[in-house]
């Protein structure tokens, strides 16, 4: 499987406008030419604002090329880029490929159908994003297998999705948790650094010196979006 990871920004005061366009136009014709399954469409409430940041998957990433080229054809996405052209609102866009660990929630696009396993009604989405010298990052993830998903799962919220980068910048992973809202997270990640296993976790990838930066966004979902 490949997980497509979208992150657009845009002009402040602009986003509304472009993100109206593609919740009628854009959004609907993507899902009905490309052949991907929808992984969720969230919004940053911490980070950097004004972003819009998606995820999307193929099992079968030559479908991906057909796909495409049927959705310049269909005339909802022509309308769209026109609308998008016009409103001025992008700014910046990246792209990148993930490819799903084994222990990722998502591995597979077909039949992918999200189930939400956290209380409440709302959602925070921690997304992180984790760079690693080359060469290390095998041995942190082995470490994160055998002892931190554990209590992770065991004291977090729901794990979306774990993905390592195929295209763009290597060495990286990124991986999604949920939660109710802020203080859940806050409530739940306390909880975390005071258990005893994360603590010998966090002393056996502290010794490895693999870690060359963590970023963290807080997103919330997109009105739209499969994952809410």
């Amino acid at each position: 499987m490949y997980i497509e990871h979208r992150q657009y920004t845009f002009h402040p005061g602009k986003l509304p406008v472009w993100l109206e366009a593609y919740k009628e136009l854009g959004g609907p014709a993507s899902a009905r030419t490309t052949g991907a399954v929808s992984l969720g469409a969230f919004l940053a409430e911490v980070g950097t604002i004004n972003r819009f940041v998606f995820m999307r998957g193929w099992d079968d990433i030559d479908a991906r090329e057909a796909g495409l080229a049927a959705r310049e054809a269909d005339p909802e996405w022509q309308e769209f880029r026109k609308r998008s052209a016009a409103s001025g609102a992008l700014a910046s866009q990246e792209v990148k490929f993930l490819k799903p660990t084994s222990f990722s929630p998502i591995t597979s696009a077909k039949g992918f159908s999200f189930k939400r396993e956290i209380g409440g009604t709302g959602m925070v989405v921690d997304h992180r994003t984790y760079d690693f010298h080359p060469g290390k990052m095998h041995l942190w993830l082995k470490a994160y297998e055998e002892i931190g998903l554990a209590v992770q799962k065991r004291l977090l919220g729901q794990l979306l999705m774990f993905g390592v980068t195929e295209i763009g910048p290597i060495n990286q992973v990124v991986f999604c948790w949920l939660y109710e809202g802020f203080g859940d997270r806050d409530r739940r990640r306390s909880a975390m650094a005071n258990d005893p296993q994360w603590q010998d976790f966090m002393k056996t990838v502290g010794g490895l010196g693999a870690l060359k930066q963590q970023t963290v966004m807080a997103l919330k979902p997109a009105p739209f979006s499969v994952v809410k």
